[in-house]
């Protein structure tokens, strides 16, 4: 799952709130990486890469299921889904790119915020895969206030 500054930021937000923002958490995030390497792009040599398959590390959490609650889940995450109705794993499931660019279109807003928030913080992705984009902002110290780009 792909996400921006803005959701992997308000997602850490969250996880800080709910004391879970600790080094177990970022063993997580960095076994996935290594396991799924995420950490090198894979593309054609034309500035076009392709996006890799990973099992999210909140997904095999303490329980099988991802403990997120859906106010705070990414919207690639809340627009993945199976497409069958026994499978549950697999090419079965995938997200739905015409709901995701349906929302983006309903919040113009966001890209904006997005490229604030990459300038305030140094930021040098649009989008990362989760654990990655976690890992990148995991030395940075923010709390909700400093999202504010008044």
């Amino acid at each position: 799952m792909m996400v921006t500054p803005l959701e992997a930021m308000e997602l850490i937000i969250y996880l800080k709130e709910q004391k879970l923002w600790d080094t177990e958490l970022k063993d997580k995030f960095t076994a996935t990486v290594t396991q799924y390497r995420l950490d090198h792009q894979v593309g054609n040599g034309k500035r076009s890469y392709l996006r890799r398959t990973y099992t999210c590390p909140f997904f095999n959490h303490r329980e099988l299921g991802c403990p997120l609650p859906l106010e705070v889940k990414p919207y690639g995450c809340l627009a993945f889904n199976s497409h069958h109705a026994e499978k549950k794993a697999g090419p079965e499931c995938y997200s739905e790119i015409s709901l995701l660019e349906k929302r983006e279109a309903k919040f113009p807003g966001e890209e904006a915020l997005n490229l604030a928030l990459k300038e305030k913080f140094n930021i040098f992705w649009d989008k990362s895969p989760l654990p990655k984009a976690l890992l990148d902002l995991w030395a940075l110290e923010f709390s909700a206030a400093d999202l504010s780009l008044s």
